[in-house]
Formats: structure tokens, sequence, C-alpha cells
């Protein structure tokens, strides 16, 4: 049903109501002359300003100069309390307009089932130990701890502080923390579990596309965000998302979104899109235009205006309220030199109606019960009076005084009577805390924590009681805060505490606690972290429990930051209050295992567990000390439960470490997968995915994570990009990689070795040499440098030092299948047959799937005329690659010294073919020499002739050139090859071979060797 568009009377009557502000409104109107396409068009503005300044009039006109272009509108305040929420709101505004967003309402009507489902779960009473003092429940230390303790190094949480947790539902997170695991079993299905847990990967893209499709339909669409200093960290994250990001979807070009606050836009959210972002600051108004106000509102006697204009000092909403009584002379309007509160309430001449007014303004927000609790029975039935007063501000059956009048008013009692101000709070306070009381007796064990009227109620009993007695009240909200809050609280419950202890303070007059308040909302880092729980134990005093808990949070940061020895003292310094404080017995195992005490570290875990199964903490960091000590199936028990309790991403992180260590890669690639979605800005992510694609050859993957990880500050992912480039032939680009390295890391003998190995497939056996003797200096037993330098010998001729190396490489790790099987083919060569075929059995017996292995004691075998073992070797290599070229080449000298060359022609002929189809496994030397013996194999003489007229063209090293001549002088005994060909073939690749033998001259060294035809 479109909606009916205004008349003229009513647009002229809402601008006589409105004036100011032209310049703002002539920027917001003329936005929707410039296509959305257009560099100058303008999707986001920010309206700011101090309070009474005039932010939420100006809105309101927004939204109707937007209506004015036909747009569809929606309006936000701070009556939201997450993202759902706002979703909802902006649905329900679009019904009332006749596009109803059908798809989204469908889904988010589920999501409020399951919600209540999974709240319902997690509401059960947990059992409690015996021992604890009584009306005093231990609380469970929870995920709900972890997401406020701000462990970021843990990657417990996806940000850091109390708004970690505040784009997502924040009694979904604490019900996990008692509860996820039953989740399954009640809900209908996987994807429930998820809608309810992640509700905003479910709602938002459902809500996006809804949106956009009713966008299609009409001109624009604006969305306005009112008093967004309060809801911003709630909705920053998710509105940059669902605007710039596309985490979810985007919205449609044309829609328009408006934040009124009264500050600037958090930088830390905002600052790589300011340039998008049309500033509207607001300040007091020009004296032309508060006289246009008067005007307006007939008040113009000039001694009237020049009063109102120097008690207003512009503001817009003292104006506004004083020329709403229409004043007509000086007297009217109240001595100059009276208080603002006595100029509000100059129209009010009932005492009662008076003193109801003040009294009224000392709660927060009003509803009929806390007015009448506020102003006692003798004027409870002034509500409706109230809420037509022009400073009240009505909605959703509540109301409240706007911020500038009630800060007057609040001040003015404060000063007048401060006994009086003391009584007023308790009676407020009492009449919440027995509002508590009665909702407690309906619910069971710690149900209240996830009651949303029990917390309101907490946090307006908590304000009373730090504004009546600020000092007492401060200790025991403290005491609360860390023995109760941390653990079961939600994070956007928690944030609106703090934000509490703000304005109590303020209000009070207590700088004490505003700076408790500024402090925790200031909390961004584990330094921070640290610094408060200091002053905690500080404020708790004597309180040995809230002391125990203080130093037990405090100790499990300092784990987490690596400050060990602090945080084993604090530790047993809690342990000394109360031994069973899981926080410290946490904290404790953490020092234990950074140590590599794994078994004491696991004794701390285990109690820790013990008494807090349901702590995802303790219970990750066991998983932790026993993947370090290979009990995988153990660690992945741990670490499974822990995940299931708290979505963490170094714990699904940690995970995929323990099935990459069980060669189990495709579920190690899931659940890295999963640690991004959950923390997508994480280096250490990247870097440990990369390795697990790199150990399944899947090097481009491998590269684009390092890059990644490298763009988010990983240093140390310099080595996987180096080695993700060498290994896709990107020597040139290696190389620049590792120099980049190395010029900041000399001593990085994992880069080293890199671009030593870069060096040698580049014909700079030379470097390769030097960078891999260098990378030996630093670690000798670096066994990867060891293998290539015997490598880069045995590719120049230096086969004494080839086997010094690999001699080195096998002592060092006598367990490594990769040293052994280039020992055993260098002892092959070198003619020692017994010690070769020893270590191939060795490398095999390890590594089973070793082609490297398979091909050499297949020769080792041939030359032994072992020909049903070598056939056996042969079979198995060819099954596991049938296209390898080494192995389709031992296979033709098999079979044609087995049976003769002419049952050998068609092994020949599909060599050649393979080389043809697959010649990039080898190197140009390689592709020339080998055809070498194929060709002279099949008897085509010219070919084989012309091949090595054309070898010396490729700057053959030493190694190529003897392999072949190998291999010609095992075709010589064969039947069938012309021996005067052979001898043809022979003599000038002797004479190469002589060549580039090293000497005391120091013959030419050149040219690459990774891949060679033995």
């Amino acid at each position: 049903m479109a909606e009916r568009r205004p008349t003229m009377r009513e647009l002229i009557r809402q601008r006589r109501r409105f004036v100011g502000r032209r310049q703002e409104l002539a920027a917001f109107r003329e936005n929707f002359a410039v296509p959305p396409e257009d560099a100058a068009h303008h999707f986001l503005f920010h309206v700011r300003g101090d309070a009474g300044v005039g932010k939420t009039t100006l809105l309101r006109q927004l939204e109707n100069t937007a209506r004015e272009h036909r747009a569809l509108t929606a309006s936000v305040d701070e009556s939201v309390n997450s993202v759902p929420e706002v979703m909802a709101a902006i649905s329900a505004q679009l019904a009332e307009q006749g596009h109803p967003l059908k798809s989204f309402d469908r889904l988010l009507a589920t999501y409020r089932q399951r919600r209540h489902e999974a709240d319902a779960a997690a509401q059960q009473p947990a059992p409690r130990p015996s021992e604890e003092a009584a009306g005093e429940p231990r609380p469970s230390a929870s995920s709900a701890f972890v997401a406020r303790a701000g462990l970021i190094g843990l990657g417990m949480v996806p940000g850091v502080g109390a708004l970690a947790g505040a784009a997502e539902p924040d009694r979904v997170a604490q019900a996990a923390d008692r509860a996820r695991a039953k989740l399954s079993a009640r809900l209908r299905s996987h994807d429930d579990v998820d809608l309810v847990m992640s509700p905003l990967d479910a709602l938002t893209p459902a809500f996006l596309k809804d949106v956009g499709e009713v966008a299609a339909s009409v001109p624009w669409m604006a969305w306005f965000f009112d008093t967004y200093e309060r809801t911003g960290p709630l909705l920053d994250l998710w509105l940059r998302d669902v605007m710039f990001d596309g985490r979810y979807g985007s919205l449609p070009a044309n829609a328009m979104v408006t934040l009124a606050g009264q500050g600037t836009l958090a930088p830390r959210c905002w600052a790589d899109y300011a340039d998008l972002v049309a500033d509207l600051p607001l300040v007091p108004f020009t004296e032309t235009e508060a006289r246009q106000l008067l005007t307006a509102k007939g008040v113009v006697d000039e001694q009237v205006v020049e009063v109102v204009l120097r008690l207003t000092g512009g503001l817009p909403v003292l104006v506004s309220m004083l020329a709403e009584t229409r004043p007509t002379t000086p007297e009217a309007v109240g001595d100059p030199s009276g208080t603002a509160v006595e100029r509000f309430l100059k129209w009010v001449s009932d005492e009662t109606h008076r003193s109801a007014a003040l009294a009224a303004a000392l709660p927060r927000r009003l509803d009929e019960d806390v007015f009448a609790a506020a102003v006692g029975e003798e004027a409870a039935e002034l509500y409706g009076w109230l809420r037509s007063l022009p400073f009240v501000a009505d909605g959703s059956g509540r109301c409240g005084y706007h911020q500038v009048v009630r800060t007057a008013m609040l001040r003015l009692q404060r000063n007048q009577s401060p006994q009086a101000w003391r009584a007023r709070h308790l009676r407020l306070a009492d009449a919440f805390a027995g509002w508590q009381r009665e909702i407690e007796e309906t619910l069971e064990g710690d149900q209240k924590w996830e009651h949303e009227r029990w917390l309101d109620y907490r946090l307006e009993e908590a304000y009373h009681r730090l504004c009546a007695t600020p000092v007492e009240a401060l200790r025991e909200e403290l005491r609360a805060y860390v023995c109760a809050y941390i653990d079961y609280a939600s994070a956007s419950w928690e944030h609106r505490w703090r934000q509490m202890l703000v304005e109590a303070g303020r209000d009070s007059g207590s700088g004490s606690v505003a700076a408790w308040g500024d402090r925790l909302l200031a909390e961004s880092t584990r330094g921070d972290l640290v610094d408060n729980a200091t002053r905690l134990l500080d404020e708790v005093g004597s309180d040995e429990r809230a002391m125990s808990m203080a130093l037990g949070l405090r100790g499990m940061v300092r784990a987490d930051m690596n400050e060990l020895e602090g945080a084993l003292a604090d530790a047993e310094r809690a342990l000394e209050l109360d031994a069973d404080c899981v926080r410290a017995l946490a904290a404790r195992g953490s020092v234990y295992l950074d140590r590599d005490l794994y078994e004491q570290a696991l004794e701390s875990f285990d109690r820790a567990v013990t008494m807090d199964p349901d702590f995802p903490w303790p219970l990750a960091r066991r998983g932790e000390t026993y993947r370090l000590l290979g009990r995988y199936e153990e660690s992945l028990a741990d670490l499974d439960r822990s995940f299931d309790l708290h979505e963490s991403a170094w714990t699904v992180g940690t995970r995929a470490q323990v099935h990459h260590a069980m060669e189990d890669y495709e579920k190690a690639l899931a659940d890295f997968g999963r640690a991004v979605e959950i923390t997508p800005e994480w280096s250490w992510i990247y870097a440990e995915r990369a390795r697990t694609y790199r150990s399944l050859g899947r090097h481009e993957e491998a590269l684009a994570d390092c890059e990644r990880a490298l763009e988010l500050g990983a240093d140390y992912a310099a080595f996987g990009r180096v080695h993700a480039l060498r290994n896709l032939d990107r020597y040139e680009e290696a190389i620049d990689a590792a120099d980049r390295c190395l010029a900041s890391h000399p001593e990085d003998q994992a880069v080293l070795a890199e671009r030593g190995e870069a060096y040698r497939m580049t014909d700079r056996f030379q470097e390769a040499l030097a960078d891999f003797g260098r990378a030996i200096e630093i670690e000798p037993s670096y066994v990867f440098a060891l293998v290539c330098r015997g490598q880069t010998h045995e590719h120049i001729g230096l086969l004494g030092e080839a086997l010094a190396d690999f001699d080195a490489a096998a002592s060092t790790c006598p367990d490594d299948a990769w040293a052994l099987a280039n020992r055993g083919a260098l002892r092959l060569r070198l003619g020692d047959d017994e010690a070769a075929l020893a270590d191939l059995d060795r490398a095999l017996g390890l590594r089973p799937d070793s082609l490297l292995a398979l091909e050499s004691r297949a020769r080792c075998h041939r030359l032994a005329g072992r020909y049903a073992e070598a056939a056996t070797d042969i079979e198995r290599a060819a099954a596991l690659d049938g296209q390898d070229l080494d192995i389709a080449f031992e296979h033709a000298m098999l079979v044609s010294r087995r049976a003769g060359l002419n049952e050998a022609r068609g092994l020949w002929a599909a060599f050649e073919a393979l080389l043809e189809e697959h010649g990039g496994q080898w190197d140009a030397q390689a592709r020339v020499a080998a055809p070498i013996i194929s060709r002279a194999a099949l008897g085509d003489g010219a070919g084989a002739e012309r091949l090595v007229a054309e070898l010396p063209a490729t700057r053959p090293y030493w190694q190529i050139v003897d392999v072949a001549l190998r291999a010609l002088d095992e075709l010589a005994p064969i039947p069938g090859p012309d021996p005067a060909l052979l001898a043809t073939l022979r003599a000038p690749l002797a004479e190469l071979r002589a060549a580039l033998d090293p000497g005391p001259e120091g013959a030419r060294i050149s040219t690459q060797g990774a891949h060679d035809i033995r």
C-alpha cells in the first residue's frame, strides 16, 4: 500500500515549527538531486553537537525532508539493545509504510523462538559446590568472563574490551557459557543452533536482501539513528559492515543513513571511511536563528527577547522551552540571576507539581511505577501531567527529561539538600531492589542474569545507590563486578553498567565513580585490564574472595601477555586466599605451559576444569598442553568442548594445528576457515593455514595467506612467502622477498636456506652454497639446509662433500626419510650398493610414498639384477604418480635390461610422450639429456646426436651429464643398441663432464638442478 503524501498545509506547518539549520537542511535536501552513481552523492550523514543543541529536532526535520522526496524512512534511538532489535525496528517501520520485509520477518520470528528455547536451555540451574558461602553463589568462570577479560592473545574473543561481544546478542553468548552443549539436542537443527549462536550471520543477509528488493520499488530509503553516542558502540561494526565492507551483503545504492550523536565517530571503526561521511556539526543558535524561533512562538517583545537570549546562550532546547511559555514581559521570563531550573519551572505555580517535577528528575528513565516511587503516593496521579511538559520526551510507554534540564535539576537538588538527595535516591534504590526480588521469586538458579527486566532494575538500583552513597556503593559495585558481573553478565549489559558508572559519577558529583566508569569504558588492551585489576585490588579492601578473583583475573591476563613471573605471583597469592579460585588455577597452568612444564600445567588445568567444567579457557589451554605432548585425541576432546562453550578463534585454530599434526589436512583447513570467520583480522590464523596449504602442495593459496598475514603485521610469515614463491618457480621474486626479509632479520636461517634453494634453482650455485653454509652456521642441525647443500655439492660433482652433508643430516635426524633417500641415491652413485639399499629401505619404512626412495631403490635392484624387486618398486611408484618422469625413465631402463630393447620400445615411446606433455617437471638440461638415451634406445642415432650437440647450449651441470653417461653405459650390454652409435654419443658427453668437473682451476659451476632424470 502506497504511503499517503503530506498535504501542502501540513508541510507548511512542519516548516514553521522548525527554524534555523538552513545549511544542514540544504546539504541533506540537495543530496536527493545527486544520483548515487555520482561521486558527489553522500550515503552517510553525521549530525553532531552537545546536548541541547537540537540534534533530535534536526533529525526529525531531516526525516520529514526525506519523506518529501518519497523516501521510505525508519528511525532508531537508544531504546534498542542489540543489532537484531535494530533490524526488527526498521522492518516494523517499513511495514507500517506498506513495505514489509517478509522473509526477514519470518526468519526473525524463528530466531526469537529459538532464542527463547536457547534461554530456557541456559537457565537450567547448575549444581553448586557445597562449600560456597550461603547466599553468595560462586560464579561459573564463563565464556562471558573470557569475552570481558579480552584475552585477545588467545583469540578467545573477536575484539578487545567490554564491547567484544556487542555485535551479537549477548544473552546467547552468556547462555552459551553454560548451555551450548544442550542446544543441539534441544533445537531442531544445526541451522537453528547457528541462528541462535551467530544471529547476525543469518539475520543480516536476509534483512539486506529484503531491503534491497523494497528499495528497488521506491526512489529512496533513509534511516536515522539518534543518540548515537549511546548506540554507536553497539552498532558501529555492524553498520560499517552493511554500508561499506560487504561482510553480509550491502545496502542498496538509493539508501542514505544519518547518525546523530554528541561526539565524533569512533576512529577505530570509521577512520578508513572518513571521506565518505558528510559531517554536520551543530552549534548553538545564532542570534538571528534564536529570534526567528521566538518570533514563530509569538515572543516578539524586544526586552523579553533580550532576556531569553542572555539566559539561554542560544542553546536551542532552552530557547524552545522558554518560548513555549510565551512570556510577554521580562518578569514573566524570570530573574536573570535565578537558576535555570526556576526558569524551566517558571510556569509551574503549584508547589506539589513543582516538587513532583523535581523529584521525577532523579530517575534516568520514567514509567508510571518509577514515577510513583520517586514522588510518593500523594503525587503519583501527576504522571500524565508530567509527560505533557515541554522538556519531557515520551516514547514506548516511558519518558525522560531532556538531558540539559535534568542535569540542572539534579545539580540543584544535590546542592540544596544533600540529606534529601541521599534519602530520595535510597528510596528509589530500595524500590528497584524490591522489584528485583519479585522477579527472582519466579526464577530458578541463575536465570536472573538472562532476565531483561531484572537486569534493567539491577542497573537502576546501582545507579541510585551510587548517587546516594558514592564511596560505599562504589566498593560494593566493584566487588560485584569482579565476583559476578564478569562471569555472568552479557557484554552489552556490562557496557551499560560501565556507562552507568560515568552517569552516576557525573550526577552525584563523585569524581571517583565517574573515573572508574571512564577507565572501564576505555579498556581496550590487555595492559588496561592489568591496570584496572590492580586498582580493583585497592578498592575491594579486605574482602578475600573479591581479592582472590581480582588476582586471578590479573594473573590470567598477565599470563596471556607473557608476564610469567607476575602471573605466577598473582595466581599463588589468589590461591592462598581461595584454594579453589578457578581463574588462579587457570593462570598458574598457563604459566607452567609457557615454561614447558607440561605435567605441572596439566595438574593445574585439571583442577580448574574439575572446579568449573564449563570454563572454556582452561579447557582450551589444557588442549594445547596435550597437543604439545603429542596426545592428540585428548587435545581434540578438550578443544572440542571449549569451542562448544565459546566459539574462539584461538581454540579452533589450535584444533586446526592438532589436525595438521595428525596429517588430517582437510579438517585443519576447515578449522582455520572457521577461525578466519570469527576473527578475520588475526594474522596468526593466516600464517598457520599457509603451513597446511604448504603441506598439501597448494602453494598459490599458501602464498595468498602469507601475503595476508604480512599485511596484518606478522613478520614471521615472510618465510612462508619466500617458500611459496620458490615452489611456484617464481625464483627471482622469492630471492627478492628473501632479500627484504634478511635486511631486517639477517640471522633467519629458514629464509637463508630458502634463498639458497632459489639460487640453486637459478644456476647460482656459489651463492646457494654461501646461504646454506650460513644457515648451517646459525643452526648446525638444520636438516633442510644440510640436504639442500648436499644436493648442490652433488650437482657440481663434489660427491664427498655431498655425502658429508647427507651424513650430517641423517645423524641429526635419523628418522628423516628425505635425508635418507638422498644419501641412499648418492651411495648408489658411489657404488656402495649395500649401504644405499639400507638407507632406501629405512626411508621407505618411514615414508612409504617417497617417490625418490622408490625410484632409487628400483634402480639399485636393477643394477644388482634383482629385476622382480625392481619391478615391484616401479609398480608402487607408478600407482602413486603415473606421470612422474623419473619413474617412467627407470621403468623403460628396467624392461630394457630385463627383456631387451624390442620389448621396451613401447615404454621408451611412452616416456617421450610423457616428457612432451609434462616436461615442466624437469629443468631444461634434463629435458635435453634424457631423450639422448631414449632416442638411442629407439635406434634414432641422428636424433640422439642432435640432442648431444644441443646439450652444451643448455649450460648443463656436472650431475646431469654424469647421469646421461651412466645411462649410456647401462644400455651398452643390452642386445639391440648400435655400439658405434653409443660410442659416438659417449665421447662428447665424456668431454663435457670432464670440463664441468670441479678441479683446482675452479671449473665452471652452473645451472639449476632440482630435477634430474635420476
